[in-house]
């Protein structure tokens, strides 16, 4: 393809950099409008017209020296970021630090948030992807005169047309109902400027997605050197997904049927497995791996959009924050408990059944878990995702460290995240790996199809579909027996369902938005964030913060500026 020309480190430089003729990453040149002279300068030009392109590629996500080390775009504790997931029941991102030094993460933890005061105020997502949109409207106005030839002129059209698609989807989670512009200039410039209704939102992102859906339209791969450009399976599996968040019960008012939503993630899987484009990923050399191998294998079947970042070990910040493991940082991201209860047994059944009032958890005799040797024949996933007491990492030139809750350290919660990273590098001494962001992968299209066909119906034969697609993931995490759909019920299927994701997708910014959509927030978050302990030789359970949430915090509020500056621009319920 005609694109190829453009060496794959171009895109990394500019991924990084997030620099485009010198000027900041906040517009398309600038924060204001492009004069005649720059506009006619980019768009006559070859190579900043693809540059331009790249840029957009580059406001997928917030990439800045205030959050590196961390793929939260968000929650700034003081100097350093803490992952999205510990705004929620999985995480606890304050854990070393006071209220007072982690503002962004306390207001989620405490329910803090105001029209006024939240913590998106330093890269708030409202204004952070409108200025995308509105870089993406500016391409779009005048890629067709640029002097790209033909092919590379349409396909540059359409991933721009996705990736605008894209930011809208990306400020839908967030704050529902939206202001919808397809225009160069900046909407929020017009007092009689208008928030729509979330069905228009919604039927507008979705026939965004559709439309590039078609055959044709967008390829079906790239070659090795554009790894990471939109592809038609993109646009389909982010059609499905806007499709699933608008059937939950946050966004029922949007009119998706769940038969719809599993229509649409079911259209993407016969298309991907017939054409051979996408599957689970399995190691070929280490087949037990597979999960933790997937987190640093760049290309691969299961991806289906991925943020790209050069090879690096910027996450090993995860560690426990002294030596031998990770000297003089701080511990931004601590699993929780109420996470870790949530991994099956290796044969497939729950250890725990559910809490007491005192959140004393209710153990499944059958299921054979211990509570003092707690970590005995877990889902593989457990040891793949976190460190635990006991477990090992190789650090310094393959010396290998263990967790030992009984020694006097900065333990945090107990836990530890090592999904993204590779035990076959040594970090100390300048190793790297591949650490991209993985924006939509297989798994979870099979995961929203399991969910939207269980919701669609209250039927032995959805049950059946929901459950194949679980016991595939299952099977590549190594669970030894499968799922029987005979014995669930739609409710119980639901929550079987809801588990799995949280596991499947832990820490890949997912659970902030499923909580919400789901309209289960205001029950996890109440409840104290829990970590382990070893005292008197014996684990016990400990209060990591206490938590108070509203429901209002199930959307975000719009910028105050904006909703004075036209009276068609209302504010989210309770603020």
């Amino acid at each position: 393809m005609a694109f190829n020309k453009m060496n794959m480190k171009h895109i990394y430089i500019f991924l990084l950099a997030v620099l485009f003729l010198g000027c900041s990453k906040d517009g398309l040149l600038d924060n204001t409008d492009l004069d005649e002279q720059t506009d006619v300068k980019v768009f006559s030009d070859v190579e900043l017209t693809r540059k331009a392109l790249i840029t957009l590629y580059g406001d997928m996500r917030q990439v800045t020296a205030a959050n590196s080390g961390s793929f939260s775009t968000l929650f700034n504790m003081n100097t350093v970021v803490a992952m999205l997931d510990n705004a929620t029941d999985d995480g606890a991102g304050n854990t070393t630090r006071s209220a007072g030094t982690s503002p962004d993460i306390q207001k989620y933890i405490t329910g803090a948030i105001t029209a006024t005061s939240n913590p998106t105020a330093q890269a708030h997502p409202w204004r952070f992807y409108y200025l995308a949109i509105r870089n993406a409207n500016i391409f779009l106005a005048n890629v067709d005169r640029s002097p790209l030839v033909a092919e590379e002129k349409k396909n540059s059209r359409n991933e721009a047309r996705f990736l605008r698609a894209y930011y809208y989807h990306e400020l839908f989670r967030w704050f529902g109902p939206l202001v919808i512009s397809t225009e160069p200039a900046d909407p929020f410039a017009f007092a009689d400027t208008k928030r729509e209704s979330l069905k228009t939102t919604v039927d507008f992102i979705i026939s965004e997605f559709d439309a590039l859906s078609k055959e044709g339209v967008l390829p079906e791969s790239w070659t090795s050197s554009d790894y990471g450009r939109i592809t038609r399976s993109a646009a389909m599996a982010y059609k499905a997904r806007t499709m699933l968040y608008a059937a939950s019960p946050l966004f029922q008012d949007s009119g998706i049927t769940w038969q719809a939503a599993a229509e649409a993630a079911n259209a993407l899987i016969t298309y991907a497995e017939g054409a051979g484009l996408h599957s689970l990923y399995y190691s070929p050399t280490e087949p037990a791996k597979s999960y933790s191998r997937f987190f640093n294998e760049r290309s691969n079947p299961e991806n289906i959009l991925v943020y790209l970042r050069p090879n690096t070990n910027d996450l090993y910040n995860l560690f426990p924050p002294f030596n031998p493991w990770n000297v003089n940082k701080e511990l931004t991201t601590a699993p929780t408990q109420w996470l870790v209860d949530s991994y099956d047994m290796l044969n497939g059944t729950q250890p725990i059944t559910g809490y007491e009032a005192d959140y004393t958890p209710i153990i499944n005799p059958a299921s054979g878990y211990n509570d003092q040797d707690p970590y005995k024949n877990r889902d593989p996933r457990l040891a793949q995702s976190l460190l635990y007491h006991g477990a090992s990492w190789p650090i310094v030139n393959k010396a290998v460290a263990s967790v030992n809750l009984a020694t006097a350290n900065t333990w945090g919660s107990g836990y530890f995240l090592v999904k993204y990273l590779d035990d076959r590098i040594d970090h100390r001494s300048g190793g790297t790996t591949s650490m991209n962001f993985i924006m939509m992968r297989y798994a979870e299209v099979l995961l929203n199809y399991a969910e939207a066909v269980n919701e669609a119906a209250n039927d032995a034969a959805s049950r059946d579909k929901a459950v194949v697609q679980l016991n595939k993931i299952r099977a590549r995490a190594g669970i030894t027996v499968p799922l029987n759909a005979a014995d669930y019920t739609q409710s119980t299927l639901r929550e079987r369902i809801r588990k799995e994701r949280r596991v499947e997708l832990a820490f890949e910014e997912h659970r902030f938005y499923d909580i919400r959509r789901w309209r289960i927030a205001s029950q996890v978050m109440n409840r104290p964030a829990t970590g382990i302990a070893i005292v008197g030789g014996r684990f016990v359970r400990r209060t990591l913060d206490v938590r108070n949430y509203s429901e209002r915090m199930n959307l975000s509020p719009v910028p105050v500026t904006d909703v004075n500056n036209s009276s068609q621009i209302y504010q989210n319920p309770g603020y």
